[in-house]
């Protein structure tokens, strides 16, 4: 009798620790915060534009066969250090690519400090002895943002979304691509096109957004939520990773001949006149939408406003910062087709909620791209992009990490607007009262049955759980 009610007590226990659990990650996150009289009021000496040509050059990286080279050509040229943090990383071809340069650097004495979000260590380099040897290696120093684990159980959606590589004092890399085939390489079925900018300093001393790139590392690298990763200890493994990966860097070496060799840093890049880091705080927790709100005080000096975003997912605050910035600036907002984009809960939303985009008075294009577009930006007028990793959805803008370059450069908005209008060719114009135009390079792929019958489950499902996604 006895042993019967200690089970049932502890299973009472467990199942209300469940719920609890569960109810917590749900709810918490519903409590949305309002931006602060801080934030404003620090906003409001910031200055985003300048007359004059600044200390930092760029290059807008849109192809993901040149993202990969790109990276492997900045870590091949460190000196010092190198600093990789990403959201996503795999030990699939393009990710091992990157960990064979890894390797590579680490072994020439190049100190390495690597940061991945928690829940995606969980999922794919948990037992990756690929990445686990890499991070056994001395002159790298790795951590895990926010894992899931029994300490962290109530905090679970609180994820660290940003995605650099910063070499030395010198350069860095920052935009919305993980580190995986489905971001870079020659892109396969499946994979999504994204952006990053590469800023490459080219004065005396530190450029100023790198120097608030390298501050933000430093505050987020200390924070108390992350986790150090330990590696392997097997030598005989290790010894055998590493040799695996020193073939793959000889195989890159020869498909790339010039990586490990290139030095044309100030020709290959443009110039900008300011660029400004902005970001919603780097605490496993609520948080302000200060990178949302920037770019609505940004935007309503503008007239014209062109959002890119793989999808939309926003609460009632979000639709009216959207119904602001339309009553002063003309709007548009390039997202996925549904038939064509990656996200199944984004896809859901927005049929759910394409009115309610519509009622700001936005002009929405649906675009039918060969490849889901992942991409981030924002443009206004014609001298400002705002690039990096938030999405105009509520995780973004109340839960996650997030990080965007706002950049001061005709050049890089003009070229934008290039790739925008090529979009704009693939799309739905889908006006604010409903009219519907196809583009002339649209093209059409209707949704399987299957896939319809998910969606019409999936827009009853997610009601509850929209605010987390």
């Amino acid at each position: 009798m006895m042993k019967k009610t200690i089970i049932k007590i502890f299973t009472y226990t467990l199942l209300a620790l469940l719920v609890s659990v569960i109810a917590i990650n749900i709810i918490s996150p519903a409590i949305q915060k309002n931006i602060s009289p801080t934030y404003k009021e620090q906003l409001s000496q910031m200055l985003f534009e300048t007359d004059s040509i600044g200390t930092e050059k760029i290059l807008c990286i849109d192809d993901n066969e040149a993202a990969l080279l790109w990276r492997l050509r900045m870590i091949a040229n460190a000196k010092e250090s190198i600093v990789l943090t990403t959201f996503d990383m795999r030990d699939d071809e393009s990710g091992t690519a990157i960990m064979a340069a890894l390797l590579d650097a680490a072994n020439r004495d190049i100190k390495i400090k690597i940061l991945i979000d928690g829940i995606y260590q969980l999922a794919f380099l948990q037992n990756s002895d690929t990445f686990n040897a890499l991070c056994a290696h001395e002159n790298i120093e790795a951590r895990y943002y926010n894992p899931v684990n029994p300490g962290n159980i109530y905090r679970v959606n609180y994820r660290m979304h940003d995605k650099y590589l910063i070499v030395d004092e010198q350069m860095y890399l920052l935009g919305g691509r993980n580190v995986s085939d489905t971001f870079l390489g020659t892109p396969q079925k499946g994979a999504n096109i994204d952006r990053d900018i590469l800023v490459y300093h080219t004065g005396d001393g530190t450029g100023e957004s790198l120097q608030q790139l390298q501050a933000y590392f430093f505050k987020i690298w200390a924070e108390p939520c992350l986790t150090p990763i330990e590696g392997l200890s097997d030598s005989s493994t290790i010894e055998q990773e590493y040799s695996m990966l020193s073939d793959r860097y000889t195989e890159l070496k020869m498909r790339y001949e010039d990586f490990s060799l290139y030095n044309k840093w100030q020709e290959d890049t443009f110039n900008a006149n300011k660029i400004t880091l902005i970001s919603n705080g780097t605490h496993a927790g609520s948080k302000e939408p200060q990178v949302l709100y920037t770019i609505e005080q940004l935007a309503l000096n503008g007239k014209e406003v062109i959002i890119q975003t793989p999808y939309v997912i926003c609460n009632q605050a979000m639709y009216d910062t959207l119904t602001r910035m339309e009553a002063n600036a003309e709007v548009s907002i390039f997202l996925n087709a549904v038939a064509r984009g990656s996200n199944p809960w984004g896809c859901t939303d927005y049929l759910n909620n394409k009115s309610k985009i519509l009622a700001t008075g936005a002009t929405v294009y649906e675009v039918m791209n060969e490849y889901a577009v992942h991409t981030k930006a924002v443009l206004i007028d014609d001298n400002i992009s705002i690039i990096g990793s938030y999405n105009l959805d509520m995780r973004s803008t109340y839960l996650d990490t997030e990080l965007m370059l706002v950049i001061d450069s005709e050049y890089l908005n003009a070229h934008i607007r290039t790739m925008t209008e090529e979009y704009k060719a693939k799309s739905i114009e889908v006006l604010p009262d409903g009219t519907e135009s196809k583009g002339a390079l649209y093209y059409e792929n209707e949704l399987s049955s299957q896939k319809k019958a998910l969606y019409d489950i999936l827009r009853i499902i997610i009601q509850p759980f929209r605010h987390m996604l």
